[in-house]
């Protein structure tokens, strides 16, 4: 399974952390100023607008390599000429808003720093009118106008390697790829794009003040989300996993619309957006992407050692071997990997895991008045790996023994294609229930070699310990 890691950015060259403290200002297009008008402003950052442009477009060119980005010039046409319009009245640093479409029936979209964003086919033809479309489009640019991803990056950033970042110890390439020699980068399925429910709430409440602006009801924003939230049966996992609900979205907004000015006639012609939905609808589909492998002579790790260090994460703690590295410490993902065990991207592809263990949370979707139990919420977990690793099969489930705090486990062992050429891997996946979600731990190993590895991975799991 080809884990993309994605831990946390930094400027290199930087040697004094910068604060985003400007305020957030406001364009509005022919709507006068009125008082209690959503302000959000950006938390803290280590980045310049400017790095989050040039983080965006490296991280945009690595996406498109791998997605089948629309090239149909109307719908192409369409969706840009729609997010300019509405990025047009969005708060903060005037970033070069880009907006395409990717050829891909699943519900999703992510917002790159700096700009580029991104929406699947799914989206449109799941949205019932172009204010539902607009809405999706205007979150979006708020994590961008909030700079949500790169907040989260600055943080994590400085919780994994300060003195390597601050002291700009690293060289050659370009931002992005200093960034990748600490294990961390921005890609369509970045940690960095899962977003918290505080990000989310600023993000639809900035949005709505974008779709009211602009003339859509800023109802459409939240009754979209609600509605593939409640019709998703597992569909749109992807989406809802990296857009948590805030909780009562549409009631939050309802509360806001008497803030957002006097009452108005929004737009409901939606003539062009349903030409634009059978315009999709007549789209072929994507034909398969090669992904890329490691050269067949690339070193192997050495073998794990015996010696275990203890990691304390403050939300689990955990040994590995003395001679593997952590990325990811203080943050929501962390992975332990041998030296070699991570290897570069390949044909712009992202860096990702050979050997070793990832670690997260998963928030699954839970159905109204129905209880989620631990092997359904793992299956909806492993629906989501296979998403961005579509060559991984599942081979055995079965539950795992009762922690040692009573809490029951889950395992599930998946075979795919590993990132050195010609092997096949082995995935054991472990998972249980955390008040933060569904945790989880994936160890990771070609098959030729798993005999080496499972004995370390089970002494890992085994000294596994979560705080009261």
């Amino acid at each position: 399974m080809r884990h993309n890691i994605h831990p946390r950015p930094s400027r290199p060259q930087a040697a004094r952390v910068l604060f985003a403290v400007a305020g957030v200002y406001l364009f509005f297009a022919a709507v006068p100023p009125l008082r209690a008008r959503i302000e959000h402003k950006p938390g803290f950052n280590t980045f310049t607008p400017q790095q989050d442009i040039e983080l965006g477009r490296e991280a945009a060119r690595d996406a498109e390599r791998q997605m089948p980005v629309v090239t149909d010039a109307q719908l192409s046409e369409y969706v840009n000429r729609l997010g300019q319009n509405l990025s047009r009245l969005a708060p903060g640093h005037r970033y070069p808003y880009q907006f395409k479409l990717i050829n891909a029936k699943e519900i999703n979209a992510f917002a790159l720093p700096g700009g580029p964003i991104y929406i699947h086919t799914g989206i449109i033809t799941a949205a019932a009118s172009e204010a539902q479309l607009a809405g999706v489009l205007a979150h979006e640019i708020c994590h961008v106008a909030l700079r949500h991803s790169t907040n989260q990056a600055s943080k994590a950033m400085l919780a994994q390697a300060p003195l390597a970042i601050l002291g700009g110890v690293l060289s050659g390439g370009g931002l992005a790829g200093q960034l990748a020699q600490l294990g961390i980068a921005f890609g369509a399925n970045s940690v960095f794009l899962k977003f918290s429910r505080g990000s989310e709430q600023q993000s639809d409440e900035q949005g709505a003040q974008i779709l009211y602006d602009a003339g859509y009801d800023p109802r459409a924003m939240a009754q979209f989300f609600e509605t593939i939230e409640r019709e998703s049966g597992g569909r749109s996992l992807e989406f809802l996993s990296s857009h948590p609900n805030p909780g009562n979205r549409e009631r939050n907004i309802l509360g806001l619309i008497s803030k957002l000015g006097p009452p108005r006639s929004f737009t409901a012609d939606n003539i062009e957006f349903e030409a634009m939905k059978r315009r999709v609808a007549e789209l072929r589909p994507p034909d398969a992407r090669s992904r890329g492998a490691a050269p067949a002579g690339r070193p192997q790790p050495a073998e794990p050692s015996r010696r275990f260090r203890d990691l304390n994460n403050d939300w689990f703690r955990i040994g590995y071997p003395e001679n593997w590295q952590v990325y990811g410490q203080g943050t929501s993902t962390v992975a332990i990997v041998p030296p070699e065990g991570i290897i570069p991207g390949n044909g712009g592809s992202l860096p990702t895991i050979a050997y070793g263990a990832l670690i997260s949370v998963y928030e699954p979707v839970r159905e109204p008045r129905r209880r989620l139990t631990l092997p359904a919420a793992t299956e909806q977990l492993v629906r989501e790996l296979q998403k961005s690793n579509p060559n991984l099969r599942v081979v055995n489930r079965s539950a795992g023994p009762r922690r040692p705090d009573g809490q029951e486990t889950f395992s599930v062992t998946a075979r795919g294609q590993s990132p050195f050429e010609g092997q096949t891997e082995l995935n054991w996946i472990t998972t249980t229930f955390r008040p933060e979600g569904l945790w989880y731990v994936v160890f990771i190993a070609p098959e030729g070699s798993w005999n080496t590895y499972d004995p370390v991975f089970r002494q890992m799991l085994e000294a596994v310990r979560f705080p009261r």
